[in-house]
């Protein structure tokens, strides 16, 4: 399951934009807000885990900027939040590339980096879906290593994904 709770449009683009790119931390709290209101209501098992942010984002930034949403949603929703991921690498420009390079260079994005209850339910959240690639190689990663249920939230969708 798939859950968004917007186009990446207007507001909202404004938002994730001055969030990701001006550092304008205050932006976590209503980005956290949106993802609590497109999510439903979650078994007290369920662990969100924000997909990883690169390093040389995270040192331009100051913050991991999902991580940061993810702890704040973990917070308003009583569950647990744990970096289950890891990137393998740092691949930057993700987003000019063709939906088949994209999928292809998923594939290699992440690795675990802790401990998957195949008992446990996990949300894997993201701020932009746009072919699915990343959400869905993290997904793929998790169940590798043996989670038996997992799900993907993400804020705002971008362009004609299909959901």
């Amino acid at each position: 399951m798939i859950w968004c709770f917007s186009r990446r449009t207007g507001v909202v683009a404004k938002i994730i934009d001055d969030y990701k790119f001006n550092r304008v931390q205050a932006a976590a709290d209503l980005l956290s807000e949106f993802l609590d209101e497109a999510l439903p209501e979650l078994p007290s098992d369920t662990v969100i885990v924000p997909i990883p942010t690169i390093s040389k984002n995270i040192r331009r930034r100051g913050f991991d900027h999902i991580r940061k949403i993810a702890i704040k949603l973990s917070r308003r929703r009583k569950i647990e939040c744990c970096s289950l991921l890891r990137r393998r690498n740092n691949v930057t420009q993700h987003f000019t590339k063709s939906s088949t390079q994209r999928k292809r260079q998923a594939k290699e994005f992440f690795e675990i980096a802790g401990k998957v209850d195949k008992n446990k339910r996990y949300i894997i959240i993201d701020d932009i879906f746009t072919t699915g690639s990343t959400v869905l190689a993290a997904a793929e990663c998790l169940k590798k290593n043996g989670a038996k249920h997992v799900e993907i939230a993400v804020i705002a969708r971008h362009g004609r994904p299909k959901l």
